[in-house]
């Protein structure tokens, strides 16, 4: 009685909700997102960046998940107030 007591009370524990970090960018948001855009067009786009670079005008970090691929980063760059490249990294 005492063992089913005790291997009960793992059954009560309190609901944690999962807790996704990230944005979630849809593949025809990432279709929009071209070279020359101006910072307020890509914040239209994707929304706030999560991160910065160094210099918050001139790198804006994007982490996204996704549940077939995991976590990767969508990194912009922007030079002369346009955005200069797009790249996406994998987390390993």
């Amino acid at each position: 009685m005492a063992i089913l007591s005790i291997s009960g009370c793992s059954l009560l524990s309190p609901y944690q909700a999962e807790l996704g970090q990230g944005n979630f960018i849809r593949e025809e948001q990432r279709l929009q997102l071209d070279l020359g855009l101006t910072p307020n067009q890509v914040s239209f786009l994707l929304g706030t960046p999560l991160l910065t670079g160094e210099f918050p005008q001139k790198r804006w970090i994007y982490p996204t998940y996704d549940k077939a691929t995991g976590y990767s980063k969508l990194i912009i760059d922007f030079e002369n107030g346009v955005v200069s490249s797009i790249t996406e990294s994998q987390d390993s």
